[in-house]
């Protein structure tokens, strides 16, 4: 009886200590996968609010996304998954945002409705993919088709740039993801990791 008393009790602590073992190793991990960025010159990142279409299909704020999370992207004009690897975090961004407007490169001659253009914000800096590879956005011309997914369809349209306007706005917080992939949808944008 003493025997299987002991038994218990050294099963039990191996468990417990398993287990602090196993939780300290994943706190690590997710420490490690975050990071805050101390400086921001040539930063790339997007508002706190930027909407990133997760796997299901669902947007959720930039801000709340997590390391691990999957997230779609975009390959050979088809939506993808790929996981979120490492999350940029910047407190009091020193860069003001970038807004590219963005409407249906298909002309709308057709007497279809109106479709309303889309907004995209980020750094100067950051990477998009465009129909010429990946661009900066303060480099984008009306020249430019960048990738957007339709979630209604499941299909990858082509939209072409209308408008840059630099210097749009400041703000107090801003956030990148890195993927396993190199890219990711914001607004349902194709956007580069950096």
């Amino acid at each position: 009886m003493k025997f299987l008393t002991t038994s218990i009790f050294s099963l039990l602590s191996l468990t417990i200590f398993a287990q602090t073992e196993v939780t300290a190793v994943s706190s690590i991990q997710s420490q490690a996968t975050i990071r805050i960025s101390k400086s921001t010159k040539r930063c790339k990142y997007f508002p706190a609010s930027a909407p990133v279409t997760m796997a299901d299909g669902s947007l959720k704020s930039i801000a709340d996304v997590r390391v691990g999370e999957h997230v779609k992207t975009c390959k050979d004009g088809k939506t993808t998954i790929t996981q979120v690897k490492q999350i940029d975090v910047f407190n009091q961004p020193t860069s003001p945002l970038t807004a590219v407007y963005l409407r249906p490169a298909e002309d709308n001659t057709s007497g279809s409705p109106i479709v309303p253009a889309l907004l995209l914000e980020a750094t100067p800096h950051h990477y998009v993919q465009t129909n010429h590879g990946r661009k900066r956005m303060k480099k984008l011309s009306k020249k430019d088709i960048l990738y957007h997914y339709e979630p209604s369809t499941g299909i990858v349209s082509s939209w072409k740039v209308g408008a840059v306007q630099e210097n749009a706005r400041r703000v107090n917080k801003a956030y990148n993801l890195e993927t396993v992939d190199g890219t990711y949808l914001v607004d349902n944008v194709m956007v580069a990791n950096n």
